[in-house]
């Protein structure tokens, strides 16, 4: 059985061949007026689950949306049983359907939709499933990597420079760049990146969900930032990346969302 958590935690979780040390998530509204992501932890006696959403659509249904594509996977995971990948599929599904209840409920936008990652950690590692551009990344031996796949029109952009079909500038300063090529709407998910074969985890592994409102800081960081991170227990990484955010003082910085998972020996 899974339990929900919606608040900041910080818990030691033992599997093998390691533990779960450290677990914290937090959120920071950026330059933003309302928060539009939303996230929850679920933790059972084999696995937990990391859960986020980030929002979009007018003042409010932003944060609407999130909040139900949340509620909705955090749910489905409580209720069902099986694989991980069964149960991941389930989850969005319920995530998409709910989305749809609260613009049928409000009616609102058209453009009201939210991205949704969800990432399992149990015995045999991390398995994900993921719509959208939040990404799950991995910082490993002092280094950052991404894990899932972002559904982004950069993308394509890339794609298209790499064949010289446009300039690098070009893709680059691309006004639809960073316009999402898949999302949940409560309408046919387009794209979706599920990992069921789970990849592996080690001692000293940092595993983080992040809105995008995240990214610019980590991608600031250099050689030295990323070895102070990993020196860091979850809670004071969660920390130390949403203060830097605060102290940039971006005049458009979006809302950050950020949960970290510490791996250690068992």
């Amino acid at each position: 059985m899974l339990r929900l958590f919606t608040a900041m935690m910080h818990q030691t979780f033992s599997q093998e061949p390691f533990l779960v040390s450290g677990l914290h998530g937090d959120q920071i509204l950026g330059a933003r007026s309302n928060q539009q992501d939303s996230f929850s932890i679920l933790a059972g006696e084999d696995a937990l689950v990391l859960v986020l959403a980030d929002g979009m659509g007018g003042y409010t249904g932003g944060e609407l949306a999130s909040r139900a594509a949340v509620e909705g996977c955090s749910r489905a995971f409580e209720r069902k049983s099986g694989l991980p990948g069964e149960r991941m599929k389930a989850a969005v599904a319920a995530a998409n359907e709910q989305v749809l209840a609260v613009r049928k409920r409000g009616g609102k936008d058209d453009e009201m939709g939210t991205t949704l990652v969800a990432a399992w950690i149990g015995r045999e590692g991390v398995c994900w499933v993921s719509v959208g551009d939040s990404p799950l990344l991995l910082i490993r031996n002092e280094k950052m990597f991404l894990l899932n796949e972002l559904h982004q029109y950069s993308e394509e952009l890339d794609r298209m420079a790499d064949e010289g079909v446009i300039s690098r500038d070009e893709a680059l300063n691309h006004p639809a760049r960073h316009f999402l090529t898949s999302a949940l709407m409560g309408k046919e998910i387009f794209l979706m990146d599920l990992r069921e074969e789970c990849f592996p985890l080690f001692p000293g592994d940092r595993v983080l969900v992040a809105s995008d409102g995240v990214g610019p800081y980590l991608d600031s960081l250099g050689p030295a930032g990323m070895r102070y991170l990993s020196m860091l227990s979850a809670e004071e990484l969660v920390r130390s990346v949403l203060d830097g955010i605060n102290r940039d003082g971006a005049a458009n910085q979006d809302n950050a969302t950020l949960i970290c998972a510490e791996i250690a020996r068992a």
